[in-house]
């Protein structure tokens, strides 16, 4: 029974709660076969963006190009990325990893590019931190046969997936490993009670039903003030 509680709150953590970017709790990385959390959405073009943090800490972005037509460059400027509002950065990808700069990885179809050291709680400046700010990111993508393409995406409920997948605080968004570990806490006293002196169904579907004001308001008292509300 305890192992069915902490799933159902893993679950319930898990659920995104947004319709455009998602979190999800076990991706794999195509490029290292690294299972890790990530936040997605697909640009108006169909092409996916990953973003998500390596083992070492270090966070990336994982774009992923549509079905159909050329792959992307080989090497050089292969993308420009703006967040709408700031500064353009270039990706570059050289045939032999930089010593001290860590260049752009292209596989043809998908395209890596570091956005942040991953040091501390957020980033204070830099791409990443004007990607969190911004209302969209545009990339235009260079192809291997000389023509290009761009892909946008709207940024508008991308920083609780986010925050979800990089552990990070984000201005407004309540998330990251403190708030994660304070939600888990309050739903599993939540359903433990529900076992004693025995298992109620009722409770435990209150609790459920209750459970809603973490996983889409992200409020923690709104959802302890719903499990203790006498039941109508």
């Amino acid at each position: 029974m305890r192992f069915w509680i902490a799933g159902l709150a893993a679950w319930i953590l898990a659920t995104p709660a947004f319709a455009d970017w998602q979190f999800l709790e076990n991706w794999t990385d195509p490029i290292d076969q690294a299972t890790v959390r990530a936040a997605t959405a697909t640009g108006d073009d169909g092409t996916t963006l990953h973003l998500y943090r390596n083992a070492s800490g270090r966070v990336y972005a994982l774009f992923t190009l549509p079905q159909g037509g050329a792959d992307l460059a080989a090497q050089g400027i292969v993308a420009r990325i703006t967040p709408e509002g700031f500064a353009t950065k270039d990706i570059e990808v050289r045939p032999e990893p930089g010593r001290i700069i860590e260049y752009g990885l292209s596989t043809g179809r998908m395209l890596r590019d570091r956005l942040w050291h991953g040091e501390g709680e957020a980033p204070a400046f830099g791409t990443f931190r004007d990607l969190l700010e911004a209302p969209a990111l545009t990339a235009r993508f260079q192809l291997e046969d000389d023509s290009a393409r761009t892909s946008t995406w709207v940024m508008e409920g991308a920083g609780l997936p986010i925050a979800q997948a990089l552990g990070i605080k984000i201005e407004g968004v309540a998330a990251g490993a403190e708030w994660d570990d304070a939600a888990a806490q309050s739903l599993l006293a939540a359903m433990t009670a529900c076992q004693f002196p025995k298992l109620d169904v009722t409770c435990v579907q209150k609790v459920t039903a209750c459970s809603s004001a973490i996983s889409e308001d992200r409020d923690i008292d709104g959802f302890e003030t719903c499990v203790a509300a006498p039941s109508k």
